[in-house]
């Protein structure tokens, strides 16, 4: 699939904090959202995967989605875990 754009209206308050952030960090709006985006895909992924596996009772979706996050959790703490022994 190919790279998307969007394009958000922040509120005076939110553009005010993000011209402070870039005036202090040189980070702009632009790139502070899109790294928060690629931080939480893995939790957008497991509540597509709980929506897609409950599709037939949607009063389990939470549940699955606890489930899937905890299981993607802990693959990262392992994943953490052989790389700090491999060093």
């Amino acid at each position: 699939m190919a790279a998307a754009s969007v394009e958000i209206e922040l509120s005076e308050q939110a553009a005010k904090l993000f011209a402070d952030y870039e005036r202090y960090t040189n980070v702009t709006a632009e790139v502070y959202i899109k790294e928060l985006v690629d931080k939480t895909l893995p939790t957008l992924q497991a509540m597509v995967s709980a929506f897609e596996e409950c599709q037939d009772n949607p009063a389990a979706v939470m549940e699955v989605f606890g489930r899937k996050m905890g299981e993607m959790m802990l693959e990262q703490k392992q994943a953490q875990q052989a790389a700090s022994q491999s060093q």
